[in-house]
C-alpha cells in the first residue's frame, strides 16, 4: 500500500531567505521543462458546462486534459459538469483523512496544478470556475506538508525541484514518504485563483496556520540563533504570501463586496477546529487554535499581525522573554515581503499584472 506519513513529520531545517527567491526556475525555462498539456484540436470544441449553464474555460481545460482523463479513468470526464468533475478529482487525489497519499493520488494532484497553471498562462488570467474553488483549496490543504515545504523550507525543497520536470513526478523520500512536486509559481497561481471564494481562502489560511505553527513549535525555551529566526522567518514568508493573495482578491472588489469577503474569511478561520489542546502535549495545535480563537475578537485586521501574534502566544506559553524574539520579529517584516514578491512575480510572468498596491 503506497502511503505518505503525516505532515507532522516534516522537520524545520531552513526557510528560504529573501536572497534565495531567485531559485525559482524562470517561466521560459519551465516551458521546456514542465509537463506538456495535450489538449489537441478538441480543446476548442469540447467545453464543459458550468452548473449555471455558462461556459467555464478552467473546467473544460481540466476535464479535457489527456493526463487528467487518464488519471480519472474509467470515469469519462466528457459528460461531467464542474461539480461532478471536482468530486471526481477529490476522490482521485485526496487522502483518506490521514494525510497519507499514494503515488497515484499525488500524480493526480500534480497534474491538476500543472493543468490549471498552464491554462492561466495561456489565457493571461488567473481565475477558476466557482465550482472548483473550494474543492481545489481543500486538496491543497490535504497536501499542506508539500505546499509549505516547497514554499518556505528551502533546503528540503531542493528535492522537490529535482522532480518538477517532465521526467519527474511524485516520489518516495528516504523515509518512504510520498512527495508531490510542482513548480512553485504554478502552485502560487492556483492558490490565488481559488481564493476568490472566501471559504477557499480560509481553508488555505487554516492550513498555512497549522504548518507555520509546526515550525514555531520547534522553538523551545532554550532555543537561540537560527533555531529561533528560521521558524519565525518561514512563518512570516508563508503568511506574507497569503496576505498578498488576499490583497489581490480585494483589489477587484467594491467596498461592500470586500467587507463581505473579509467577514466570511474571519468566520471560516474562527469556526471549528475543536478545543485548544495543552501546550505541553501539542504545542503546534495550541498555537494554531489559540490564534484562531482570538481572530473572532480581532477580526480581519488580525491577519496582518498573525506572525507577531503567534510568536507572542509561543513566548507566553514557553516561558521565553519578549526580548528573545524581538530581532527575529524585526527580520520577519522582510520575510513577509518575500512572500508578496513571489505572488507578484508569478502574476507578471503569467501576463496578469498585480492589481493591489504593495506596502
Amino acid at each position: 500500500m503506497e502511503s505518505e506519513a503525516t505532515g507532522m513529520e516534516t522537520a524545520v531545517t531552513t526557510a528560504a531567505p529573501p536572497q534565495q527567491k531567485s531559485r525559482r526556475v524562470p517561466v521560459k525555462a519551465l516551458a521546456l521543462a514542465a509537463a506538456v498539456v495535450v489538449l489537441g484540436g478538441a480543446a476548442g470544441t469540447w467545453v464543459l458546462a458550468r452548473d449555471d449553464g455558462g461556459k467555464q474555460p478552467s473546467c473544460a481545460t481540466v476535464g479535457g486534459n489527456a493526463r487528467i482523463r487518464e488519471d480519472l479513468a474509467p470515469a469519462d470526464t466528457e459528460g461531467m459538469g464542474c461539480t461532478e468533475l471536482a468530486a471526481a478529482l477529490t476522490r482521485a487525489a485526496a487522502s483518506d483523512g490521514s494525510g497519507r497519499h499514494t503515488l497515484a493520488q499525488a500524480k493526480v494532484m500534480r497534474d491538476l496544478v500543472d493543468t490549471l497553471a498552464d491554462d492561466f498562462r495561456d489565457r493571461s488570467r488567473v481565475d477558476i470556475a466557482p465550482s472548483l474553488r473550494k474543492p481545489v483549496a481543500q486538496l491543497l490543504a490535504d497536501y499542506a506538508t508539500d505546499v509549505h515545504t516547497m514554499l518556505v523550507h528551502y533546503s528540503e525543497s531542493m528535492d522537490y525541484l529535482k522532480h518538477t520536470g517532465p521526467d519527474g513526478g511524485p516520489w518516495r523520500d528516504d523515509r518512504g514518504v510520498v512527495r508531490m512536486p510542482v513548480e512553485n509559481q504554478s502552485l502560487i497561481l492556483v492558490m490565488r485563483a481559488v481564493s476568490d471564494d472566501p471559504a477557499a481562502y480560509a481553508t488555505l489560511r487554516k492550513a498555512g496556520t497549522a504548518r507555520s505553527a509546526e515550525d514555531l513549535a520547534q522553538i523551545t525555551k532554550a532555543s537561540a540563533g537560527v533555531s529561533v529566526s528560521v521558524p519565525v522567518s518561514s512563518t512570516a514568508t508563508a503568511l506574507g504570501l497569503l496576505d498578498a493573495i488576499a490583497d489581490e482578491v480585494l483589489a477587484s472588489r467594491s467596498t461592500s463586496a470586500a467587507a463581505r469577503w473579509k467577514a466570511d474569511v474571519v468566520k471560516g478561520l474562527a469556526d471549528g477546529g475543536g478545543e485548544v489542546p495543552p501546550f505541553s502535549s501539542d504545542p503546534a495545535g495550541y498555537l494554531a487554535r489559540t490564534w484562531e480563537r482570538g481572530i473572532a475578537g480581532g477580526g480581519y485586521p488580525a491577519l496582518r499581525g498573525q506572525t507577531r501574534d503567534m510568536v507572542g502566544i509561543l513566548v507566553k506559553a514557553s516561558g521565553r522573554t519578549a526580548e528573545s524574539v524581538a530581532q527575529p520579529l524585526r527580520e520577519a517584516v522582510v520575510s513577509g515581503r518575500v512572500g508578496q514578491d513571489w505572488l507578484d512575480e508569478a502574476l507578471i510572468n503569467t501576463g496578469s499584472a498585480p492589481r493591489s498596491p504593495r506596502t
